[in-house]
């Protein structure tokens, strides 16, 4: 089986990878220098296997720098019965004291489209279901594989489509909007309490919290370009309610992430493959309409986290021109402002 797209979510403390249509549970296993398996796995990780691992199914990794680092399938796998060949989907849960949804929600959603219109299903506690099968039966020597009965899944679509509060903002999304396709899902998501942004939110009563997502669109064809006709790419910041029909609040406008070799705002350049050519290759820029942006032609984001040491910031992962990766920090607060300020990110 090929993977295209894939990402990884944490679903009721446990790491899934999904696929297209394919959604199943992976774990990691870490040995220490004494080859004593486990003896990490006391931290409360959904990365860890919580079962002996010679009674997994072991997932090779290629191009790995350890052999202290093992990947495996644990036993729970799922098939979207009815999303044909769809793929960018996301997974998540809306759990948590600011959610104003019970700790003990075991619900699944899954994010379709983020906007054109939004639409999210609820797919509700099946997969929680399976998991707790799994963790009190053990039963990983076979692949617990469920096809997904979720046609009759609840579904919440939204048509309003916000535009970015900020003018300058508004005036290039207009410029730009009309050489892409519909926006679609790169990563989500994550909740951000209202100390980030309750001082310029553009309307009450304020929520306590919101959640953060990021997507992509991809050109309409491939368009002309100094180096021959191509798709391009580009991303954009979107946050919405933390509780049905979970609406699309805001929305920034068309922005890229720069190359590998760029600084970030401290002056530190990100750690990259110092050995490939094309981490320093700096010639396929973005041009559209005879205008060369800053940024790559294709930039994709395929994940984000929460810093573990600094919840006020997140960690974004992402590909440049398909071939190099990157992380970046980036502040909470700024991506906030970035949706609801309209005077932009302010010099904090």
């Amino acid at each position: 089986q090929a993977f295209e797209d894939f990402r990884l979510f944490i679903l009721h403390d446990r790491l899934f990878l999904g696929s297209r249509r394919l959604l199943f549970s992976i774990c990691l296993s870490v040995e220490t220098a004494s080859k004593t398996n486990h003896t990490i796995a006391a931290m409360s990780s959904p990365l860890l296997c919580k079962a002996d691992v010679s009674s997994l199914t072991e997932i090779p990794i290629l191009f790995k720098s350890t052999d202290r680092l093992r990947l495996f399938h644990d036993g729970i796998a799922f098939e979207l019965d009815t999303f044909g060949g769809a793929k960018n989907m996301q997974y998540f849960q809306i759990v948590g004291k600011n959610s104003g949804i019970d700790h003990g929600n075991n619900k699944t959603l899954m994010e379709f489209f983020p906007s054109g219109p939004r639409q999210v299903y609820d797919l509700g506690t099946q997969l929680a279901q399976k998991i707790a099968i799994n963790e009190q039966t053990k039963q990983t020597h076979e692949v617990a594989k469920t096809i997904g009965e979720w046609k009759n899944a609840s579904t919440f679509d939204t048509e309003m489509i916000p535009e970015p509060v900020n003018p300058l903002s508004r005036e290039l999304d207009q410029k730009l909007k009309k050489w892409f396709f519909r926006d679609r899902g790169s990563a989500c998501c994550i909740t951000i309490e209202k100390k980030y942004y309750e001082d310029f939110f553009q309307s009450s009563p304020v929520p306590e919290s919101v959640q953060f997502g990021m997507a992509h669109a991809k050109t309409y064809g491939k368009k002309p370009s100094s180096q021959g006709p191509r798709f391009s790419y580009a991303s954009r910041l979107y946050a919405f309610s933390s509780s049905e029909p979970y609406e699309l609040i805001a929305r920034s406008a068309l922005f890229c992430f720069g190359f590998t070799q760029d600084t970030d705002v401290k002056g530190n350049v990100p750690t990259g493959n110092l050995y490939s050519l094309l981490t320093y290759n700096r010639t396929k820029y973005l041009e559209l309409k005879g205008t060369t942006y800053e940024c790559p032609h294709i930039h994709f984001v395929s994940g984000m986290t929460e810093k573990v040491d600094d919840p006020s910031r997140i960690i974004v992962a992402y590909g440049v021109n398909d071939c190099v990766p990157r992380f970046v920090e980036v502040l909470k607060r700024h991506v906030m402002m970035h949706l609801f300020s309209e005077n932009g990110v302010m010099n904090e």
